[in-house]
Formats: C-alpha cells, structure tokens, sequence
C-alpha cells in the first residue's frame, strides 16, 4: 500500500568520494522534491581509522532517520544516481537495485542477481529493527548485504519467493563426497582435443557451498583435464564456470551470473573456425570466448575426471560435493536447439530423437544409471568406462523446483559512477577481506542462527566526531 504522506529517510554510506557525493546529493534532493516526497538526507562518513564498514554506517544513519522521525528509510550508495525509481513508501523491503547503466560508459551492469539485496534497498522503520539492522562485523567489501537477506528470512520478513526448475531430477545418480570421491577415465584417440569442433555436457547437482579457510577461492570441479587444467566447476563465488588455457598458458574465463546451486546442466561448445567457445546453462547461453588463440594440447595427459581437479604439487585439489549423473564429449558442435533438448530432458544420450540428432558423434558418454563393477559405463561403445572413486550410487526423487528467497523488487533505474572495482576480478577476489567477510557468513553465520543475534543496532558502538546539517541534509562524521 502506498503513503504518500510517509517520511523517507535516505541513508548515505560514506568515505572519500566527494565528487561523487557532490552529485548524488543535488540528483536526489531534487528527484525526491519533484516526487513531493518528505525527506531526510543523512551522509554517514567513516575516518581512516579502521577498513570501511558499510553495515555498521547504515545502522548509525537508522539511528539518526529515527531521531528525525522518519517512517521508512533507503539505505543508498552514492555512486547510484537515480533516473527512474519509485521512492514511495511501502510496507515491506523492496530492492530497488534493478537496472544499473555506467554514467561514463552507457554499459549494463551483469553485477545483478537473484538474491541482490544491495545497492538500493528500502525499509520500513519497524521492520528493520525487528531484523536488529545490518551485521557490525563485514569488514571491507562484501556480504553485509548477504547477511541482511538471512535475517529477513530467519525473522519471517515479506520476501518473494523464486522457484528454480530442477534438471533431470529422478533416476540413479552418483553422489561425491567433496574430499576424496571422483570418477577417472582414459583420454586417448584425441579425446580431448579443444582445438577442433567439440562439444562437452555434463548435468549434476552442486551441495551447498561449504568453504575452505586454507584458500583464496574454492573450486567444485566437476569435470577437469590436468596439466593446465580445463575443467567445468561451481565456485565459492557461486558461479557456474568453465576454465581454459590457451597455448601461451593465459586463462580463458567465462561465468555464470551469481546463481544458488540446483540441479542443472553445462554445455560448452568450441568453435574452431570462428575461434569461439561458448557455455550454456540449461540450454541458455550465458557466457562466451570469442577470437581465442590456440588451446594448450592436453595430448600427453593420459586421464579426465569427474569430480575432482588433483594437483598434489600445490596442495590445490578441488572436490565436487554433490549428485553427478551425465557427461558426454561429441566431435562437433552441437546446435542450439540439441543442446537445449538433451539440456532440459533426461533421455538417454544415444539414442537420437526430435531435436536431437547426434548420437553417432559421442566420444564418449556416461550416464550414472548405467553402472557395472563400480565403473561408469561408456555408452558411446568407444569402450572408456570411468573407473569410479569413493561414489554413494543413490537413487534421487529431486523436487521439481528449488525455492530460494529473494527481494521484492521494484523496476527502477539507475547510472553508476565509476570507481575501482572492489570485488570479483580475475577469477578471484579483488581484496583479501573479501574473502574473509565470505568464509564467516557462508561456513558460521549461514550454518548457526545465534550469530545472527547481538550483532547489529542492539550492540551499535561508534564515537560522533562532528555533525553538520544544511536544510535537510545531515552529514555525520564517525568513528567506529
């Protein structure tokens, strides 16, 4: 229900960006004057002394909002200018985060997904000290947001509800145990030879991510060739992602947005001619390599693996914890309308049927409910069965959806302002903290409801060192 009458409070986060501040201040006063919408402006600024706490900063603006009498309250980054947002009120959260164009550049924001909860995000005043606000302990960039979402959720705040089809969800699938489990199988007769027409397709079910501590990032590899490895994987960014190297050893990269784990599948298709690579999710591109160099020759490496990249030398093995059941390698690229249909049905890779016409072209095929002596059977008939490790041989009846709780959103749009990039570059994250903001949410708080509690507005400490207001306009200078 929307209040015209209802008083905004717009929360500010805030530390050396003057010219950005500069514009977002004269774009929102008068966005929010046209809007006729009454309105606070409170600019939380941190000093040096500590790494910036963007959590910590929106629960000290909610301190003030309230002292002012505000009924809702934006909890804003200044380098999101608004172009065409609703501010009005309204009775639950609302993420207004939703499209995001580069002021200088004109290029769409892919930092968007499903369980998005930053950026731009409103609240009723009530509602949010029932979840006691924000977490005090992200220090850095990242999760804060992450970890606002939880407490909606564990606190029964209005949230929408996603629902995600599971791929191929019945049937006897091979369950990997994330330490020592994975299938090995034979590359020879050019199996695996990336500088030609290749497809490969693999379907599986990542578990809930759980982190390694002793890492920069976490690999769940589901398929991998060593050497310089190619493997397909989900990572601790929650991303989809396919790995390669060409023949200078450079990485080739692509990546999923931001996705929850769910039963799916991965094709990644290799053009030669055209020197392309492209990766599909459930039959959807989302992601491609285009006028790539040669690949590195894997000729000498005499094995794959499903479920495990092994790198003794480095101490960087990577396991996939989770349910495995098809994979196929054709000597083609297959069209988009074959790598839709095995994608999203579950019939038995040989057998060529409507749409799907390249059954002759497998190199090999494995399908986990064809099992004999604890090996994957190839079902190509190229006689290369996977010599299984360590597998559960389990039969699933997987929902048909997997439900994921996300923000209610409002279309609303945006410019960014540019500024260095403080979170995934390069396959990895940009800054050490980063990465410790993730291991606490994902291996502590995620996994343990008491954490979420005395930690927020209840327990805010910080010192004023200065406060300035001008019409309705508060800057607020503090330590923390």
């Amino acid at each position: 229900m929307l209040r015209k009458n209802k008083k905004l409070g717009v929360i500010v986060p805030y530390r050396d960006r003057e010219s950005h501040l500069k514009i977002f201040q004269k774009r929102i006063s008068r966005f929010l004057d046209n809007e006729k919408i009454p309105h606070e402006i409170i600019v939380v600024c941190q000093d040096n002394g500590k790494l910036f706490n963007r959590g910590m900063l929106l629960n000290i603006g909610f301190k003030y909002a309230e002292k002012l009498n505000c009924d809702y309250v934006v909890f804003h980054d200044v380098d999101m200018i608004p172009m065409s947002v609703d501010y009005s009120y309204c009775d639950k959260p609302i993420h207004l985060a939703t499209e995001l164009t580069n002021r200088d550049t004109g290029e769409n924001s892919d930092d968007i997904f499903d369980e998005y909860f930053g950026g731009v995000t409103m609240f009723p005043i009530d509602q949010f000290k029932q979840i006691d606000g924000y977490s005090n302990k992200y220090w850095g960039w990242g999760y804060e947001d992450n970890d606002l979402l939880l407490r909606s959720i564990k606190n029964n705040i209005p949230l929408d509800t996603l629902k995600i089809k599971n791929i191929n969800i019945k049937g006897t699938k091979l369950k990997l145990n994330g330490v020592n489990a994975y299938i090995k199988s034979k590359n020879f007769n050019n199996l695996l030879n990336f500088n030609s027409d290749l497809t490969l397709f693999v379907s599986f079910y990542p578990d809930e991510i759980y982190l390694d501590h002793t890492k920069e990032i976490d690999n769940f590899t589901v398929f991998s060739i060593l050497g310089f490895n190619t493997s397909i994987s989900y990572n601790s960014f929650q991303r989809y992602n396919f790995c390669s190297f060409d023949q200078y050893d450079e990485p080739l990269y692509i990546n999923s947005k931001i996705k929850t784990n769910y039963k799916t599948s991965i094709c990644v298709t290799f053009d030669y001619i055209n020197k392309k690579i492209e990766m599909y999710q459930d039959g959807e591109l989302i992601g491609y390599q285009e006028k790539c160099p040669e690949i590195h020759d894997y000729v000498l490496e005499q094995f794959f693996y499903l479920g495990c990249s092994v790198n003794s030398d480095d101490n960087n093995d990577s396991f996939f914890k989770g349910y495995l059941d098809r994979f196929a390698v054709y000597d083609k690229k297959l069209d988009l309308d074959e790598i839709k249909y095995i994608s999203t049905t579950d019939i038995v890779l040989t057998q060529n049927i409507e749409k799907y016409t390249s059954a002759t072209k497998m190199k090999v095929c494995y399908d986990s409910n064809f099992i004999k002596n604890y090996k994957l059977v190839d079902i190509s008939g190229n006689d290369n069965d996977g010599i299984i490790y360590n597998c559960e041989i389990v039969e699933c009846n997987f929902d048909e959806y997997k439900e994921v709780k996300i923000p209610f959103r409002r279309n609303s749009s945006f410019q960014t302002l540019s500024h260095d990039n403080n979170g995934f570059e390069n396959n990895k994250w940009k800054k050490s903290e980063t990465r410790w903001n993730q291991l606490r949410f994902h291996n502590e708080v995620s996994k343990n409801d008491e954490l979420l509690k005395n930690d927020g507005l209840s327990t805010l400490i910080y010192i004023t060192h200065g406060k300035e207001n001008n019409n309705n306009v508060t800057k607020i200078n503090v330590g923390i």
